[in-house]
């Protein structure tokens, strides 16, 4: 406290005492009112002192709730992240599964046409072959009742003959026999005079021999055929169940795979939905964390500043009270008493 203060307070004292003519000295009044500024200024220091100190408990109150509320937030957002990788983990994973069975079930679809195309030109190739073999079997048949039947060469046995001929299965070594049987110049016995059959011609007899020859190359083809179309058509039931079997396979496989797409559809779906739902979580628990985050940095400077001004003031107060005590001191010496009393009125 500057001594001027002192000074005017001093003669405010010394005008006070004269107008009341009291025995009360004017450096005593100047104590007196020193001592009041003290105590009024203690009382100020001390009343400041609280409010901060409730002020100050405020500041860490909120300090504390708050980071509390971010560290609450940050654990939150690091569950979600966590939660949100598990989940692109397990769409991604589902993703490429149901990848995987749309190829399974295109290529099982072309394997199911190609293997359609391949039975259906087998059997159309089975049907031709049997109708040959069939065919062939019916007119071999014909002839060889023909020529079991008649023991001379007649046009009925030439007709059946050259229908066996003309038959696409019959080999060429059996059709060079057939041909040269039935171009054997020997006239028909049906065409004879009825004198000529009262002996027996001695071309008959080649004939018979001949016609006995074809017969038993005719019968060798029959047995031949049949047997081929036995193994044949046995051959086709076998292509035919193996190929509905296969056929079922394949169409079993594709509707598991249909299935299973789309029950992984329909889980892939959820996941994304609850992965959409956790990031929307997750954004806006960031946002709030951003904003209580601002709102702890702006209490934390408002306190700090708040507490910078208070100690100031404090220190202020403490130098300005300390300033008061020493003019007390100094006021209440004998030195200055005695002074007072010689010189003051």
């Amino acid at each position: 406290m500057k001594w001027g203060v002192i000074g005017a307070m001093l003669a405010a004292a010394v005008g006070s005492a004269a107008a009341a003519g009291s025995r009360v000295t004017p450096i005593m009044k100047v104590i007196q009112l020193l001592e009041e500024m003290k105590a009024k200024g203690d009382s100020e220091k001390k009343a400041e002192a609280v409010r901060y100190s409730a002020f100050d408990q405020w500041c860490k109150d909120q300090s504390r709730q708050k980071q509390e509320e971010i560290d609450t937030a940050t654990e939150r957002i690091e569950q979600l992240t966590a939660k949100i990788e598990k989940a692109t983990a397990h769409i991604n994973k589902l993703t490429d599964r149901i990848q995987e069975l749309d190829e399974d079930v295109g290529r099982w679809a072309r394997d199911t046409k190609s293997a359609s195309d391949v039975r259906a030109k087998e059997e159309a190739d089975y049907q031709a072959t049997s109708v040959d073999y069939g065919e062939s079997i019916d007119a071999i048949d014909g002839a060889l009742r023909v020529l079991k039947k008649k023991a001379v060469k007649t046009a009925q046995a030439e007709e059946a003959l050259l229908q066996v001929h003309r038959l696409r299965m019959i080999p060429a070594a059996s059709k060079k026999v057939l041909m040269s049987f039935i171009q054997q110049a020997q006239p028909a016995v049906e065409e004879m005079p009825d004198d000529h059959l009262s002996y027996e011609a001695p071309e008959a007899y080649g004939y018979e021999f001949q016609s006995g020859g074809v017969v038993q190359m005719l019968e060798q083809l029959k047995d031949e055929f049949a047997k081929k179309k036995y193994d044949m058509d046995a051959e086709e039931m076998k292509a035919q169940h193996a190929f509905e079997e296969l056929a079922q396979q394949l169409a079993d496989n594709t509707e598991n795979a249909k299935h299973e797409i789309e029950k992984k559809t329909e889980t892939r779906a959820q996941a994304q939905a609850e992965k959409e739902e956790m990031q929307g979580e997750k954004q806006q628990t960031e946002s709030d964390r951003a904003e209580d985050q601002r709102y702890l940095d702006e209490t934390k400077g408002l306190c700090a500043q708040k507490s910078e001004d208070f100690d100031a003031r404090q220190k202020l107060r403490g130098e300005e009270l300390e300033a008061i005590q020493k003019a007390i001191d100094i006021m209440s010496s004998d030195d200055v008493k005695g002074s007072g009393e010689k010189h003051l009125p």
